[in-house]
């Protein structure tokens, strides 16, 4: 399949305080980071750009389709933002896609995007704990020196009804397309997907601020909000660069059927606990 022309705009709000409150990077705390204010979530973003996505290829992609995309700059609340995909010059079976700024200019997101599996598919490194364990009591602290690599996270299960869905649309992406919201069982916005990686970090650890830099996401099959669904993950490589660590998590979802259908990577750059006042 060829690639369409696409676009689509949306106007960036502010993350609801759930967001902030587990990563101090979306909230006035920014500023101390340096930035100009609260940077809302990638994953937020990420779901903004889905329009186009679908205009272009159709919502097969939904079910048998990839994305591979980088966050060069911030999003704040009240930015006008532009997303437009366009057939690769090299490959009309791949989709070039960037979200830019209106005002500004600036690129806050930028990748490719196509249907069937992605050339990285096999560069995934999956887990092999895929049984659900719950939170525990107490959960370590992961300072900047402390974070694991080649080892699987415990796997969290996360509840997704209908209503569950509809909360994330009404309250995250803040779309009322029937597709994501209708019927006992609607298809899973792809933010959901991005969406549950911090959570499952946060399912057994605590940390400090962290940016998403970067990420994959290959969707491998239909994905209904009908029940609970297992994240598994594995911490990869940690990089220090300019003495932060980024760090890449792989994970995989499975649905209520026992169906695995989506795989993720996404690159999170840690950054130090603010002192206290």
């Amino acid at each position: 399949m060829t690639v369409a022309s696409a676009s689509c705009t949306r106007l960036a709000v502010a993350d609801p305080p759930e967001v902030s409150a587990a990563n101090p990077i979306h909230d006035e705390s920014a500023v101390s980071y340096g930035y100009a204010g609260g940077i809302v979530a990638g994953i937020h973003t990420y779901g903004w750009m889905v329009p186009a996505i679908l205009d272009s290829l159709g919502d097969a992609w939904l079910s048998h389709g990839w994305c591979e995309f980088r966050l060069p700059r911030p999003v704040y609340a009240g930015d006008e933002l532009l997303t437009e995909v366009i057939p690769s010059p090299e490959d009309p079976d791949v989709g070039l896609i960037t979200q830019r700024v209106v005002s500004d200019g600036r690129v806050t997101i930028e990748g490719t995007i196509g249907l069937g599996d992605a050339p990285w598919i096999n560069e995934f490194i999956l887990p092999t704990e895929r049984t659900p364990v719950p939170a525990p009591e107490s959960r370590p602290f992961l300072g900047l020196n402390d974070i694991p690599s080649d080892v699987d996270y415990p796997p969290m299960s996360v509840p997704l009804t209908a209503s569950d869905a509809r909360v994330w649309m009404s309250e995250r992406i803040h779309d009322d397309d029937a597709t994501w919201s209708s019927g006992d069982a609607p298809l899973v916005h792809p933010s959901w997907v991005l969406g549950q990686m911090t959570p499952l970090i946060r399912h057994s650890y605590r940390m400090p601020a962290g940016v998403h830099a970067s990420g994959r996401v290959q969707h491998l099959n239909s994905f209904l909000a009908d029940g609970e669904v297992v994240v598994a993950g594995r911490w990869g490589e940690v990089e220090v660069r300019k003495g932060k660590p980024w760090s890449t998590t792989d994970a995989l979802f499975i649905d209520a059927h026992g169906t695995e259908v989506a795989l993720v990577r996404q690159v999170a750059v840690i950054l130090p606990l603010l002192p206290k006042d």
